[in-house]
Formats: structure tokens, C-alpha cells, sequence
């Protein structure tokens, strides 16, 4: 009997021939597909549209058409070609874009068999005749029903049991049964065994918590979400009628979570719009509001395919209060929604969102900790943050299960935004609020049901052109280690690590960076002292396997390396290209246990690239993570900073103590410290940095980081003043931190690929560097007088007779040689005289650049005054030297000269320094230079 009634109510209005005019009723036989299902317009930004086929499971639908018609005119405007067999499901959905189909009054849709003849012409809002295309000349059929602009999100129109139905809750994806039962004529229900005693109101309360706890209730509802599968257990019900309304603080939901138990025997057989009565015991679990049934008779149907309620509008921000005016109600978020964090949707089907079109910003990222600003941004976060779960609680990872929301070919990535939200509950759980999806969703969930993204902030190949000379970059390997087991920290084997060093060989050759600061690599002297940078090597090999031999070398062990069983299991490492840079001297490395005991040990290495001699020194500072060692200034104090900030202090202290003396013993003001600092931007060990001159150059704030649904920058760029001064441009190439887990090596073996995206955990740090170079080149002899007034004058080992004089914004760079007469500079942006002797006095003004005078031999007074950066370094002056008023430079160097005459020093800021290496002076030495 049952079949026989679904059989009769298929029939529909289809057209005749190609020589009909008007459509003629026909029963459909039971394997004539059919349009189902139907979305088109909604409240606020259309979203969601799609159009449903229905037809029986294996039907291959291969050649079939859905033809779009404009109802202005009649003619198509879009067509969409089918292929492939119909799913068990029974039900082929096609989705468009926002927009995609046309809002009516009329339009109409058009399903077309694969040899061109018309199965139906359905018209909405009304009935035209199509002009063009395969229903051309026919009269639509008006299925009767229609969406309009307060059509909540996520609802559709559905054909059940042979009639369209009015705007419900969509059911893309499955066959439309009007609440569980296909029959028009579904048998009677009885619910008069349970007496209803309290409304769903009554027992949620208008606080946090239910009034009613521990006493046993009987409420009415319509059941909005089914997730009795999945984990939950459970079913959402909601009064009848409720709904529609904005969030309040202080007033009571209208919509409880009910909770079936893990029991699946006692599970009541019940669907989306039946209208049921519970009995239950409340409670608070995790914070949300439940009730706890006894038995399967604890849940009774009364009546079935019962209208939903309106979605409430949710607008962010808004506090927890006002969230729980309408907890376990059906919702339909307003506005735009970014996407903050997807660590966990390989995992858990999560994503943390953000209201409003920015990630959430960490706090201290963004301002000092425990500032009002810092504070400010913390409470912003937690207004605007909601989270969109699947409605499971399997651990997918460990299941096998493919993920919802995104797949290999289709990443969601932070920063992406939501395109349209599926039909959802707000719930609370696991210390977050949630959206769940009214029924589960999975990998094979169409769009059109589920929650969808939109592509924001795609993937690049490449960081920004960051421009310069010459790259220097920051890179994260995440524990690349080449030993397995014990206290290794990588791999679990050689087909691991082979995945591992793809993605970071292709990530590091695609930076287009020419010095790389390394973080968590194995630290090989732990597990092999023999070869103590074993990983490093096979790294350095794999690199230039694909970049081409010799492309890359690394930093060779510094020798002040504290023993091997002081120093951690992973460390820091530079590699270069020799054929952009040169190495100066020999590695460098702190060494003080007392500071550096639980973090690694700062590296260095002084580079030379035509005319420019700078230091890069990696850094990884001690972590967050709490222990029971995290007491005193280390506890976690709850401004933000973590625990161990007291420990990163003290090793900030100590790198500029080291920086310090790397410049002192290169002679080399530019410096730039790499790596990570496990410090976000205003945080006290980068204060420390800052208080010291350094400044950071990651301005335009892209984050190199996420946790905990919050960007910012743990890695930095932070660089000297005379070297940030060159710095031509900088990016932060989010290929890690912003994408999912699974694309790691170690993630979703159906997620891997070769390639740079996720690579690692931290985004690497690029920063384009400005090398001065040489714009005229002298050597041998060159007769005086000589003026140099524009540009980079070199004087290499040239012998230049007569005065010479430097014009303001010029330079000058005399290696060796000799120059007879004066040598006058007023306002130089560089000048540099290394191993040159000059017959005559020599007077620097105004440089805007740094002075550097070395090893040089003057005959004659020598005056450097108002310039910026000086350093007068094992000179030999015949006559008095004058440094007078140089301000506003990194540092005034007045050390190991050999003066006959006076040495004048006054008005300097800072004060002259000798580094440890005092002055011979023959005159006195007066002012600021009479303790040098």
C-alpha cells in the first residue's frame, strides 16, 4: 500500500513534445529522475543555492542537462551538464555560486534528458514561455512556492511526496522526506503518556545555568538537529513557534540539547520536524545546558513534518550572556566570518572563525602584555570567536576518516572566509562555542548542506618580491632529525624523513633567499660527535640535489660551543649561497649554561657581500611550555606571555651582550638577529631587543604563527639601525602556520604532497637587503685634485695625488692606497677609509651614514664631528683627533689608535667606547676620551 501511494504521488507536470506549448500532467514511471529540490534566495548575501535531482541509486545521469531561464524574456543563462551514476543517496546535487540562480518573479529551471528532449520546465514566482534552448516554446509549470528575501539561511524548497512544500530546512543530499516520512498520510502518533510541566524556557533559565537541576521535567519541542550518531548522542529540541529573534542577555533559550546517552538502545526513532515531548533530568555539562533521559519512552512523538522555527540572527561580537539567550537554538550568522584557525579540522571537523574580515590577532602581538590595549584585544578576541564543528566528536585522524570543509586539491587556510553557513544549532562544548550542523556532516557532505568557504587568502609560490640585493630568511624545519627513536624528535623513519625533506627542500629553494637562519634541526653531536652536523649536511646535500650542486654550504660547528651533553637536542644553523655571499672570519656561539642551559645556543656568522659586512645570528630562546621548573618571574603570570618569560629575559640580556661583541670584533655595525624567540612582538625579551637599539621588521604585522585560534609572531627579523636602514622590504610567506596539519608529513597521508605548504608549524621570514655598490671604481694613479659628487666613489689600492673632497650624499671607500693632500667630507652618506694612508688632514661632517676609519695612516689632524654611526679603529693620527657632537648613531668606537697629539672627545651620545682596546695617545686625552 505504501508503495503504491509514493508511486501515484510522483506524479508531475512535465512538457510535451518539441511541438507542445503548454506542459501536460504525467505520472513519472519509478525510474524518471526528477527536480527535487530547489534554493535560490535568502535573508541577507544569497548563499547556499543548488538544485537537487532525484532519481533512483546507479542511474546514469551522464549527458543530462540543468538549464537556467531568465524569466525577463524567457531566454537560458546558464546550463550545467551531468555525468557519472547516481550515488545511493539517490540524489545528485548541483551547487552555484552566490547569486548563481536568478531570485524569480519569474525564472525557471529546465531538467533536460542526454538526447536534448525536456523531462520538465519549472517556472517560480510565476509562469512564462522559454525562448531559446531546449525548452523552447514551452510553457513552464509554477511549482507554487517561492523564497523570498527573509528566507533564513540554509532553509530550501523541497518536493515531497509530489508537492512542493514551503521554505524548510534544506536537505541537499538526501532524499526529501518531510521530517522522516515520505507518506502523505503517515500513521497517527500519541504522546499523552508524557505531560508537559515545564517549558524549554523554564528549564534553560535566563543565567548561565539551569534552575532546575536534578529535577526531573517533561518539555515540548520540535526536534531541529538530529546527532544521535557522531558521538553526541543526542538530539536538539526547540518550542514550537520560538525563534527569530536577536540575542538578549538575560533571557532564557528556547532551545535545550537532549541528551540520549551513550545507550543506543534506549535512542528514540525520531527526525528533523517531529514535534516530540521529553522527560529528563537537567543538568550543566561543560557548561552546556542538557537533559538527561532514562529510557527510550522518555521521548515521544507527537506529531511529524512540523515547521522549524526561524533561525535566530547571530551578530558577533557578542558575550557569552548574550550567546545564551539562544543556546541549542537553530542560528543563522549575520556578516562576514574569517577563518583563525585549522589546526584541528583534520582532527575534529573544526574551525575556529572570527567575525569581522581579520583573523584574531594574538594580544601581545599587537600591544604591551597587561597593557589596556593588550586587554582590550583579549576580550575583542573572545566577542568575536565562534567556532564551526562537524557534529561528531570522532577523532577523524585516528579513524581514517577524510575531513568536512576541505580536501587536498581545496585547502581552507587561515584567513579564508566563510561563504555561506549551513543549517546549524549554537551549542557550547570543550570550553568553545559552537555552530553544529543540524545533522552530521563528513567528506561527502554537498556544499549545499554544510557550512561552505571561500578562498580569501590563497597560496602563493613564492613570497612577496621583497626586493634588495641580497635575501636573508628565518625557516622553522620542525624537528628535521636523522636519527630515530630515543630523543629523537623527528621522523619516524627513513620514509618519513624523506616525506619531511621534500616539503622543506622545496619550501627553503622556492624562499629565493641567499643567507637562512635554521631552527629545530637535529643537533647531531647529541647522537653522533663524530659528525656533529650530520643532519645539516644531508639537509644542505638534498638543497642543492634540487637547487644544483654548490647552490648552498652551512656554517661550519663554532667552537665555543659548550659540551655536547649541555647543549639541547635540537639547535640552530645558517646556510648561504657562496655565490652571493661571503664568509668573514670564523663561526661564532654563546656560551654561558647559566643563562642558555635550557634553550639553544645563539649562533653567528659575519657575511660579506660587496661593500656591505654583516652578521646574521639564529636564535630559538626558551618556549612557553609549562613545567614545574616554570617558578619565580619564570611562572606563567597570565598576561600572555607564558611561563619561562623571566628565562627569555635574561637570554635577550645576554644576545645583546654577544651582538655587542661581534660588532666589536667584525668592526661591523650591521647586524641582524633570525630565528625564534618564542616571544610575540611586544613581549619583554623582544622589549629588551628594542631597548637596545634593535629594531623589529616585520611591520606590516603578517603573522609567522597561530595558536589557539590567535595569529602573531613568535619568529622575528630584528635588525641593527644601520642595517635596518638598507633593508628594502620584508614578507612573512605563510605556507605553514595558516595551513592544516594534514598537509604536514607526518598529517593525512591523502593530504601529502612534495611541496612547500606546511612544511613546518612556523611561516619563514624573508627580508630584502640594499648592498651598496661601487658606481666608480679607481685604481693605480689619478692626478688631484678629486671630488667625488655623487654615488660610491672605491678607491682600490689607488694612489690619488692632491686634495680630495667628498659632497654631501656621495661616498667614498678607500681600501689600501694613498691619498696626498687634504680629504674633506661635508654630509657623505658613507665614508670609509681601511688601510689608506693620507699625507693631510682629514675631516668628516655630517655624515648621514657610517664613518669608518681603519687602519688607516693620517698625517695630519683628523676631525669627525656631527655624524651619525663613527668607528676610528687601530688608526695611526699624526696630529691631534677630534670627535666631537657624532649623536644619534648606534654606537661612537674610539679604540686601539696610536694619537701624537691631542685626543678630543665632547658631545657625543652615546659615549665613546674603546671596546676593551685602549687608545695610545702621545698628547693628552681629554672630554669623553680621557678614560680611553
Amino acid at each position: 500500500m505504501l508503495r503504491r501511494r509514493i508511486f501515484s504521488a510522483l506524479g508531475v507536470l512535465v512538457v510535451g513534445g518539441a511541438g507542445a506549448l503548454t506542459a501536460q500532467t504525467t505520472a513519472f514511471a519509478a525510474d524518471t529522475p526528477f527536480i527535487s529540490e530547489i534554493h535560490y534566495d535568502n535573508v541577507g548575501t544569497d548563499s547556499g543555492e543548488a538544485i537537487e535531482i532525484e532519481a533512483p541509486a546507479g542511474f546514469d545521469l551522464t549527458g543530462w542537462q540543468i538549464v537556467l531561464y531568465n524569466g525577463n524574456g524567457g531566454a537560458p543563462y546558464n546550463t550545467r551538464t551531468l555525468s557519472g551514476s547516481v550515488p545511493d543517496a539517490g540524489v545528485v546535487v548541483a551547487t552555484y555560486p552566490v547569486d548563481g540562480i536568478q531570485n524569480g518573479s519569474p525564472d525557471g529551471v529546465a531538467l533536460v534528458r542526454a538526447d536534448g528532449t525536456v523531462a520538465e520546465f519549472l517556472t517560480y514566482e510565476g509562469t512564462f514561455t522559454a525562448v531559446g534552448g531546449p525548452a523552447n516554446g514551452l510553457t513552464g509549470t509554477d511549482i507554487g512556492v517561492a523564497e523570498t528575501s527573509t528566507t533564513p539561511v540554509g532553509f530550501s524548497l523541497q518536493k515531497i511526496g509530489g508537492t512542493w512544500r514551503e521554505a524548510a530546512a534544506n536537505s541537499f543530499g538526501t532524499r526529501n522526506t518531510g521530517g522522516g516520512n515520505p507518506d502523505p498520510d503517515p500513521d497517527p502518533t500519541d504522546c499523552d503518556s508524557l505531560v508537559v510541566d515545564h517549558t524549554i524556557a523554564e528549564v534553560q533559565g535566563t543565567g548561565a545555568g539551569t534552575p532546575l537541576a536534578g529535577t526531573r521535567v517533561v518539555v515540548e519541542g520540535v526536534v531541529t538537529a538530529d546527532e544521535r550518531t557522531g558521538g553526541y548522542n543526542g538530539i536538539y529540541v526547540q518550542t514550537v513557534g520560538s525563534g527569530g529573534q536577536a540575542p538578549a542577555a538575560g533571557r532564557a533559550s528556547d532551545g535545550i540539547f537532549v541528551y540520549l546517552t551513550s545507550n543506543t538502545a534506549i535512542h528514540p526513532s525520531v527526525a528533523i520536524g517531529d514535534r516530540v515531548r521529553v522527560g529528563g533530568t537537567p543538568s550543566e555539562f561543560s557548561g552546556l545546558t542538557e537533559l538527561t533521559i532514562g529510557g527510550k519512552n522518555d521521548v515521544q512523538v507527537c506529531e511529524q513534518g512540523v515547521a522549524l522555527p526561524a533561525p535566530a540572527p547571530l551578530s558577533l561580537p557578542l558575550d557569552d550572556a548574550g550567546r545564551e539567550s539562544v543556546e541549542s537554538m537553530l542560528v543563522a550568522p549575520i556578516g562576514q566570518f574569517t577563518v583563525s584557525e585549522v589546526y584541528n579540522t583534520n582532527r575534529y571537523g573544526e574551525v575556529v572563525l572570527a567575525a569581522g574580515d581579520k583573523a584574531l590577532p594574538n594580544p601581545t602581538d599587537l600591544a604591551r602584555p597587561g597593557s589596556p590595549a593588550a586587554l582590550q584585544a583579549a576580550a575583542d578576541n573572545k566577542l568575536r570567536r565562534l567556532l564551526v564543528d562537524d557534529g561528531k566528536t570522532t577523532n577523524l585522524s585516528t579513524a581514517g576518516l577524510m575531513p568536512p570543509y576541505f580536501s587536498p586539491g581545496n585547502p581552507l587556510r587561515v584567513g579564508d572566509t566563510v561563504e555561506s553557513f549551513g543549517p546549524s544549532v549554537l551549542s557550547y562544548g570543550f570550553n568553545e562555542w559552537r555552530l553544529q550542523p543540524t545533522v552530521p556532516v563528513d567528506a561527502n557532505t554537498p556544499p549545499a548542506a554544510r557550512t561552505t568557504f571561500k578562498v580569501t587568502n590563497p597560496r602563493t609560490t613564492g613570497p612577496q618580491p621583497v626586493g634588495g640585493d641580497l635575501k636573508l630568511a628565518s625557516f622553522n624545519v620542525l624537528n628535521y632529525f636523522v636519527h630515530f627513536g630515543g630523543d629523537a624528535r623527528g621522523a619516524d623513519d627513513e620514509a618519513g624523513l624523506a616525506k619531511q625533506g621534500a616539503k622543506i627542500v622545496s619550501a627553503i629553494n622556492a624562499l629565493g633567499a641567499d643567507v637562512v637562519a635554521l631552527e629545530e634541526i637535529e643537533n647531531s653531536v647529541r647522537f653522533n660527535p663524530a659528525d656533529p652536523q650530520q643532519a645539516l649536511k644531508r639537509l644542505v646535500t638534498a638543497l642543492n640535489t634540487a637547487a644544483g650542486a654548490g647552490t648552498w654550504d652551512y656554517v661550519r660547528y663554532p667552537a665555543q660551543l659548550p659540551p655536547a651533553a649541555q647543549q639541547d637536542f635540537i639547535t640552530t644553523a645558517i646556510i648561504f649561497k657562496p655565490a652571493k655571499v661571503q664568509t668573514v672570519g670564523e663561526p661564532r656561539a654563546l656560551n654561558d649554561e647559566t643563562v642558555w642551559f635550557n634553550a639553544r645556543e645563539p649562533i653567528a656568522q659575519t657575511f660579506k657581500s660587496g661593500l656591505l659586512t654583516f652578521t646574521v645570528v639564529a636564535n630559538h630562546l626558551k618556549s612557553k611550555s609549562t613545567s614545574d621548573a616554570a617558578v619565580g618571574d619564570n611562572a606563567d603570570k597570565g598576561d600572555g606571555q607564558g611561563a619561562f618569560n623571566g628565562d627569555r629575559v635574561r637570554q635577550a640580556r645576554s644576545l645583546v651582550g654577544f651582538v655587542n661583541q661581534l660588532k666589536a670584533d667584525t668592526r661591523s655595525e650591521d647586524v641582524l638577529l633570525l630565528g625564534d624567540f618564542n616571544a610575540y612582538t611586544f613581549e619583554d625579551p623582544m622589549q629588551v631587543l628594542y631597548d637596545a637599539g634593535y629594531r623589529d621588521l616585520n611591520t606590516a604585522g603578517k603573522a609567522t604563527y597561530v595558536f589557539g585560534g590567535e595569529s602573531g609572531s613568535l619568529d622575528h627579523a630584528v635588525a641593527s639601525p644601520s642595517l635596518a636602514a638598507r633593508v628594502a622590504g620584508v614578507d612573512v610567506w605563510q605556507i605553514n602556520a595558516h595551513e592544516s596539519f594534514a598537509f604536514e608529513y607526518d598529517g593525512n597521508p591523502a593530504f601529502y604532497a612534495p611541496n612547500p605548504y606546511r612544511a613546518s608549524d612556523h611561516n619563514p621570514i624573508v627580508v630584502g637587503i640594499n648592498v651598496p655598490k661601487c658606481t666608480t671604481t679607481i685604481t693605480g694613479r689619478h692626478n688631484g685634485p678629486l671630488t667625488v659628487s655623487s654615488g660610491i666613489a672605491c678607491l682600490d689600492n689607488a694612489t690619488v695625488s692632491g686634495p680630495m673632497a667628498v659632497a654631501a650624499g656621495a661616498s667614498l671607500v678607500a681600501t689600501g692606497g694613498t691619498i696626498s693632500g687634504p680629504v674633506t667630507a661635508n654630509g657623505p652618506a658613507l665614508f670609509i677609509l681601511s688601510g689608506t694612508t693620507v699625507s693631510g688632514p682629514v675631516t668628516v661632517n655630517g655624515a648621514t651614514g657610517p664613518v669608518l676609519i681603519e687602519k688607516a695612516k693620517i698625517s695630519g689632524p683628523v676631525t669627525v664631528t656631527g655624524n651619525q654611526g663613527v668607528r676610528l679603529d687601530g688608526a695611526t693620527v699624526s696630529g691631534p683627533l677630534t670627535v666631537n657632537g657624532n649623536t644619534g648613531g648606534p654606537s661612537v668606537v674610539v679604540a686601539g689608535n696610536t694619537v701624537s697629539g691631542l685626543l678630543s672627545c665632547s658631545g657625543n651620545s652615546p659615549e665613546p667606547a674603546d671596546e676593551g682596546r685602549p687608545n695610545t695617545v702621545r698628547g693628552p686625552a681629554a672630554g669623553q676620551c680621557a678614560r680611553l
